[in-house]
């Protein structure tokens, strides 16, 4: 199955719909996962390969009412299960890798912050949050400065720059609001999110930070970003698979595949 084609089964369905889609393809996968239930929702963890440290890979699968929610946040579904077949493919119990599958992002970070409170950050490596990864061919990068060094985060830019693939570190893009913080709040600082863009929304965002700077309201600023491909149907009803690119999907998977690969053989070393 094509990931976009897993994307449509997950357009407009409702959040524990999703839920269902998800463990419907582990079960297809033979591979085992853990329901992580707390007061108001449930999260899917999936343990790959024997490493006592592990590298994050997470994605988010509620959607905000009214959208389809295929980039935000099918696209990044659709890595996760990727990641898994291509450890399935590869035989390397050497690797540690942790794929989580997190409820109730888009109401504050619920699923994220209840795992990092049931079970902490202290065996992972890093971690690699995808948000909006269907569309474009290059990688913003976020929240991230000229400062930051974490081994994760220079792993997943030289895994880019071999595949010739740009990337780009944002220390913003809209809000800083993703399923990464609740980890960096924990300690583990080498946590980003990774988002698919294109030329048109590097050209959008200096325009955004200017307008930032002008002190220009909410629905103005909405307004720039609404004329950027990735954002145009952000939230919208509009975010539905159609509109999404296998190819950038599949630079998103190989990508992450390749550093998880590098950064556990240097562990290994």
């Amino acid at each position: 199955m094509k990931c976009i084609e897993l994307i449509q089964q997950l357009d407009n369905k409702s959040n524990y719909e999703r839920l269902d889609i998800i463990i419907k393809q582990l079960d297809d996968l033979e591979v085992d996962y853990q329901k992580h239930e707390y007061s108001t929702g449930t999260n899917l963890i999936v343990d790959l390969g024997q490493a006592k440290k592990r590298v994050g890979v997470s994605s988010h699968f509620d959607r905000v009412p009214n959208t389809a929610g295929a980039n935000d946040n099918g696209s990044a579904i659709a890595v996760c299960i990727d990641i898994i077949k291509k450890f399935k493919d590869s035989g390397n119990l050497d690797l540690g890798i942790r794929v989580f599958f997190f409820d109730e992002e888009e109401t504050g970070l619920k699923g994220s912050t209840a795992y990092v409170k049931d079970y902490g950050t202290k065996d992972l490596i890093g971690l690699i949050n995808m948000e909006l990864v269907g569309l474009g061919d290059r990688f913003a990068l976020w929240p991230v400065t000229e400062n930051n060094n974490g081994e994760l985060l220079t792993t997943f830019e030289s895994a880019s720059r071999n595949r010739k693939i740009i990337s780009r570190r944002f220390d913003q893009i809209v809000t800083n609001i993703a399923d990464h913080v609740s980890f960096q709040k924990d300690g583990l600082q080498d946590s980003f999110t990774v988002t698919c863009i294109s030329d048109k929304e590097m050209a959008t965002a200096q325009h955004y930070f200017n307008a930032l700077k002008l002190g220009l309201d909410k629905e103005a600023l909405f307004e720039i970003l609404a004329s950027a491909p990735v954002f145009e149907h952000y939230h919208r009803p509009t975010d539905t698979y159609d509109r999404l690119r296998e190819d950038s999907i599949g630079m998103t998977s190989e990508t992450i595949w390749d550093t998880i690969i590098s950064v556990q053989k240097t562990s290994r070393q």
